[in-house]
């Protein structure tokens, strides 16, 4: 790979954080707020919306046509993020952060009919609120810091030797934790200084807990693999999409050829920027939006 396409990904990748740190700010000042006897659902609040739904639209689509639809859904809808925010690098027009929840949607019903969702706002609340919860859950059990709470975030575990990683970020090292499951090294991961992810032995109850994650999230591939890797992602995750474009295709590799089983599980972080940007969605998502 050439220096100059490094460096046009690595400034890519820098618009994409700073577009995913202020979208919450300004796409809150960027819609006007609808008149309280208004029946009009503001675009900010149809994101949110939207963004969910996409959730539950990809795991209609694995219940329904099976983890490969599932998987080429994701890569689909990642794509469409990767484009618009690619755009708003552009053109500086923050209607993009808007809209791409919506599109993904649009590509999601009209590509598969049967799983377009509709649901009430306090469904998709519930769905969002569930999923956070599961997340807490996880960090107690696995001793997961905050730092590492983020999307997308990584759990490689190998059932021979119940060595297990975690890590966050749209980074490569996830190939890293592949290989050191396999080999029995238990190290640290960093880049510049910044922790990115780290390894350790699951004692019993974790192994129990990551087994507990492996059946209840969208299994793809080969559920005979010594490795899985169990990815929590939310479809509006800016550095997911990143992850995907860059380096998807060499873990759909591993996973098609039986070396690797790939989870999905639901960690709805970037939503929340919608969500407690509506002034409909706020007040039901709570202290999630004083934090």
């Amino acid at each position: 790979m050439s220096s100059n396409t490094n460096i046009n990904r690595i400034l890519l990748i820098a618009v994409i954080v700073l577009a995913a740190a202020l979208a919450g700010v300004l796409v809150y000042f960027l819609v006007l707020k609808p008149p309280a006897n208004s029946a009009k659902v503001s675009p900010i609040t149809l994101a949110f919306e939207r963004g969910v739904e996409n959730w539950l639209g990809i795991e209609c689509i694995y219940n329904k046509y099976g983890g490969n639809a599932a998987l080429s859904a994701v890569n689909s809808i990642y794509t469409i993020a990767y484009d618009y925010l690619y755009n708003y690098e552009e053109t500086d027009n923050t209607t993009y952060l808007i809209m791409y929840p919506i599109a993904q949607y649009q590509y999601l019903t009209s590509h598969y009919p049967g799983c377009t969702v509709s649901k009430s706002d306090q469904d998709l609340v519930n769905t969002v609120m569930g999923a956070l919860n599961g997340v807490n859950t996880m960090a107690y059990t696995l001793n997961i810091p905050g730092n590492l709470l983020g999307t997308p975030l990584f759990i490689v575990y190998d059932k021979v030797n119940n060595v297990t990683y975690v890590l966050a970020g749209a980074s490569p090292y996830v190939f890293n934790a592949i290989n050191y499951t396999l080999r029995g090294n238990i190290t640290m991961l960093t880049y510049q200084g910044q922790e990115l992810g780290y390894g350790f032995r699951a004692n019993s109850t974790q192994v129990s807990f990551i087994h507990e994650l492996i059946t209840s999230g969208l299994g793809i591939g080969n559920p005979s693999a010594n490795i899985t890797v169990i990815e929590f992602l939310d479809p509006e995750c800016p550095y997911c999409a990143v992850f995907q474009v860059m380096y998807g295709k060499s873990l759909e590799a591993m996973i098609g050829s039986g070396y690797v089983y790939y989870v999905i599980q639901y960690f709805p972080t970037h939503v929340l920027g919608y969500g407690c940007s509506s002034p409909t969605i706020a007040p039901m998502l709570g202290p999630i939006c004083q934090g």
